[in-house]
């Protein structure tokens, strides 16, 4: 009668067994292979599991693998349907619980109890069925193996525009248009930004304690400049206007260097916000028709009529395109802006140079003439 504490094996059962242990999924095959071969070669269960796994076992449970194999071979070491701890949200899948308790977060915790403004462990308990005889640990280890984490919230704003998804649309088609045919349509991200001559806080390396990175203000007067620029979300290339102030006049003069910068180009789609200046009368007057038409966001006492004062302005082969309202993460020209004042407007130390920081400014955009794959990565254009 063979010895049930050892074990017979044949030339194709050992390669088995090795590919097992050295290639097996789940981990735990490459275990219990590992403790069969070893018994095979004359080491006993109780030896095995005592000093023979990186892991230390009860002998109870080699010798019951080492049992199972030989009653139904490789298939004996797998577990059997249904063994193993149940999840406590059992007999639901990991992916449904999930579903529940984010529908469950994601309501007013204030429907619940009128006093609270965010979900507790204990109220999450309350309007989950399957959650109510758990302690607040456990339902807290739950969340953990569901992916769910107790974080700090980030501000954010909705943008009221009704238009949203349609403006979206309209834009990423006109993009998809310009890669087809880069000569003559071109797109282009338009906006403004404003800087100071005195320096803005930021956060710099100091000495820890007391000691605290200085803005270095002057005595002259505040003034204010005021950057116009278009980014090319194909190539990355910047056309920037630096101004005194932000007119009918001085947009008419940056599109006209748009258009110069691209001078094959039949149609210059520009993206750009709902400010109000945008929809001049004068200014349309001297752009291309536009194809799609939303409300434009002007100011009751204007008219569709150009003004006089102004003048005619040449025309220019360019359609507006709108973005949807208070939507500026919608605009990745945005980033650049961001990127300027981090770079060149906080804690600068040419306050008492006016003319010297505006130049520093407009250096830094001349840097992105011609194309930048590097900005396109920042602004979130090209994937990281």
């Amino acid at each position: 009668m063979a010895n049930p504490h050892k074990l017979e094996l044949s030339e194709s059962e050992i390669q088995a067994l090795i590919a097992l242990r050295d290639k097996g999924e789940p981990a735990y095959l490459r275990e219990r292979s590992t403790a069969l071969l070893k018994i095979h070669q004359g080491v006993s269960p109780h030896e095995v599991a005592r000093r023979g796994l990186l892991k230390k076992r009860k002998p109870d449970t080699v010798y019951a693998w080492l049992g199972r194999y030989n009653k139904h071979g490789i298939c004996g070491l797998f577990h059997k349907p249904g063994r193993g701890r149940k999840p406590a949200f059992s007999p639901k899948t990991p992916e449904v619980a999930k579903s529940e308790l984010l529908q469950a977060i994601g309501q007013d915790p204030g429907l619940i109890n009128r006093h609270q403004t965010r979900w507790t462990l204990r109220t999450i308990g309350q309007v989950v069925p399957w959650l109510e005889d758990i302690s607040l640990s456990g339902i807290h280890q739950i969340f953990s193996r569901l992916g769910l984490s107790y974080k700090r919230a980030r501000q954010y704003v909705r943008s009221p525009d009704t238009d949203y998804a349609e403006k979206l649309s309209r834009i990423e088609y006109v993009l998809a248009q310009a890669r087809q045919h880069p000569e003559t349509c071109v797109v282009v991200y338009q906006d403004e930004f404003g800087f100071n001559l005195q320096p803005t806080v930021a956060k710099e390396w100091a000495k820890t304690g007391t000691k605290y990175p200085l803005a270095h203000k002057s005595y002259q007067p505040q003034q204010t400049c005021y950057g116009i620029g278009a980014l090319n979300p194909h190539t990355g290339d910047v056309v920037y206007h630096q101004v005194q102030s932000c007119t009918v006049g001085t947009l008419h003069t940056f599109y006209t260097q748009i258009c110069q910068r691209y001078p094959n180009a039949e149609r210059i789609y520009l993206i750009q916000d709902n400010r109000a200046i945008h929809f001049h009368a004068n200014l349309m007057a001297a752009l291309l028709p536009q194809t799609i038409t939303f409300d434009k966001p002007t100011p009751p006492n204007w008219t569709d009529k150009p003004s006089n004062k102004i003048g005619k302005l040449a025309k220019l082969p360019i359609e507006i395109l709108q973005l949807p309202t208070y939507a500026s993460w919608t605009n990745p020209i945005e980033k650049l802006w961001r990127w300027v004042r981090q770079a060149v407007i906080h804690l600068h130390r040419l306050s008492d140079d006016w003319a010297a920081l505006q130049q520093k400014v407009t250096d830094f955009m001349e840097q992105f003439k011609g194309g930048s794959q590097q900005l396109l990565h920042y602004v979130g254009l090209l994937p990281n």
